[in-house]
């Protein structure tokens, strides 16, 4: 589960946790990515979705600033690494094969290669 953290979604705040249905344990998978809005698991490697830099005084339910978004893979150590970063508002990731389907605010779907990554 990707969690955005509190308004002003802070780039520490953004984390990825698991869970097993039915377990009450939960278990931290990395942390660090601005304003998370997407988590996708593909070939054994855990996947971020990152909206982007989240703009000082904006309100609650504000996108991120234009152009600051990222897709994200988690790393053993708890950390991300960036795979794609100056996405414009992305809101979803849908993970096939190779490929990783990013759709954004402004409507577009971007096609990225992850072997080239």
């Amino acid at each position: 589960m990707a969690e955005a953290g509190p308004v002003p979604h802070l780039p520490e705040n953004g984390t990825i946790i698991s869970f097993e249905p039915g377990s009450s344990s939960v278990s931290h998978e990395a942390s660090g990515g601005p304003l998370l809005v997407d988590v996708e698991i593909n070939r054994g490697k855990t996947y971020g979705l990152s909206q982007g830099f989240f703009p000082p005084g904006n309100p609650e339910g504000s996108p991120a600033a234009p152009n600051t978004g990222s897709l994200l893979q988690a790393e053993n150590d708890g950390t991300f690494s960036v795979l794609v970063d100056e996405l414009n508002q992305p809101t979803s990731v849908e993970l096939i094969g190779d490929t990783a389907y990013v759709v954004t605010i402004p409507g577009d779907v971007l096609k990225i290669d992850l072997r080239s990554h």
